[in-house]
């Protein structure tokens, strides 16, 4: 078994396997975000990553995790949930399950995060990255790449570029293994699809060797569009026409150029300006534009622009977190749920006390929250109770000058030293 750091500790290469299937629609894509600081790490990739780590030390016989235990990312503790855990036991699970079926007598190979290096290909960039699971039968000469994907979007596996690169990355990564077939397989626990959670391709040796000539076209004109993005020296007129020759939205989602991107913003304008008139104003819709297939148009190009807003704004946020907010912004405390502010032991003891409660007015199968004893004691009761909660702040919300009575967010550094004064 192979061993590697923490996803949340991962380095990535220029090209990175896990971006394939981006940079091979949208060849300017990687120009745009190759020297793009680094942004924050959102809740959903975080979680990601903490079902990914789960998996791993679940496969690699260590303390199984469990229940409410704390995942570290890069910016954020995660509380492992049921969620989580189900999505890595379905993983382990089929992992499990098929090295045991593998080898008829002779004893597969299991590496776990194996990272991988792409430099044999002589390409213009560093490239790799690292597979979930690789997994070789020596009796069968195959090579079977397992990726666990906790995400929603459902991801087809026929034909995938970031699965090729990976079983490529596998097959340089083990050259002394014998391979005539190989198998990719994803495993999404929480996506619906309509080959099942689990779904695999498999295809001879000879066919990703043949797909490694075209990976290697892709990545040249990757390398292209970079030297003519550099050539344009922030001209704006260039930048325009290199846009245009370069860009090709359609694989968008966990581009860090999103919030930015010149040609992305300009599909999504065109797009709005499908419902909105001269002056800003939304159009009133025509008869013929009830139809179901009006509709229909109208929900495809809607999810597009959702997605460019929802890129838009964390963008905006990014900057303000910066310390640059855009004008007539400004960032606040956002709070999340109440919670007990002291050890469950003392909160029941009080309660009893303080509310003549009893344990089934406390307890559901644990502790309930503050807002559910609310409901029990009423508003008088309440009234007694706070004291023996607290409100976290759980990060920043950006939003309008005058939207909020709420006072400015002190700067992180400012918050630092409260902390620790």
């Amino acid at each position: 078994m192979s061993s590697s750091p923490d996803h949340g500790a991962r380095d990535h290469a220029v090209w990175s396997a896990s971006a394939t299937a981006r940079n091979w629609q949208c060849a300017g894509a990687l120009a745009l975000t190759m020297n793009t600081p680094e942004q924050r790490e959102s809740i959903h990739a975080a979680r990601g990553t903490a079902t990914h780590q789960v998996a791993e030390k679940m496969l690699r016989g260590g303390p199984t995790p469990k229940l409410g235990d704390i995942e570290a990312t890069k910016g954020h503790q995660i509380e492992v949930d049921e969620e989580i855990l189900a999505s890595a036991e379905m993983y382990v699970g089929y992992v499990i399950d098929t090295v045991r079926c593998s080898g008829a007598g002779t004893a597969p190979l299991l590496m776990i995060e194996q990272r991988f290096d792409l430099g044999p290909l002589g390409g213009p960039f560093e490239a790799g990255g690292t597979a979930d699971a690789v997994i070789y039968d020596g009796y069968l000469k195959r090579l079977q790449v397992i990726d666990l994907k906790h995400g929603m979007g459902v991801v087809d596996v026929k034909g995938n570029p970031q699965l090729r690169t990976y079983a490529l990355g596998a097959l340089l990564a083990n050259p002394g293994l014998a391979v005539d077939q190989v198998t990719v397989t994803i495993v999404q626990p929480r996506a619906p699809h309509r080959d099942g959670k689990i779904r695999s391709e498999t295809f001879h040796v000879a066919d990703l060797i043949d797909w490694t000539a075209d990976l290697l076209v892709a990545m040249r004109r990757s390398k292209q569009a970079a030297d003519e993005h550099a050539a344009c020296g922030g001209n704006a007129v260039l930048l325009e026409a290199w846009a245009e020759k370069w860009l090709r939205p359609g694989k968008c989602k966990f581009c860090a150029a999103e919030g930015w991107c010149p040609k992305l913003r300009k599909k999504s304008l065109d797009v709005a300006g499908l419902w909105f008139d001269d002056m800003d104003r939304p159009k009133l819709n025509a008869p013929a534009e009830q139809s179901p297939e009006a509709v229909a148009r109208d929900l495809a190009a809607l999810d597009m622009l959702e997605d460019w807003i929802k890129a838009r704004r964390a963008y905006a946020h990014a900057l303000a977190e910066a310390g640059t907010p855009p004008p007539g912004y400004r960032l606040v405390d956002s709070y999340g749920h109440r919670k007990w502010g002291a050890p469950e032991a003392k909160i029941v003891a009080d309660l009893k006390a303080v509310a003549g409660l009893d344990a089934d007015d406390v307890y559901d199968r644990k502790l309930k929250t503050p807002a559910a004893i609310d409901k029990i004691v009423g508003k008088a009761g309440a009234e007694k109770l706070k004291s023996m909660w607290l409100k976290q702040i759980t990060g920043r919300t950006l939003v309008k000058a005058d939207a909020t009575d709420r006072p400015d967010a002190p700067a992180m550094a400012d918050r630092y030293f409260e902390a620790t004064e």
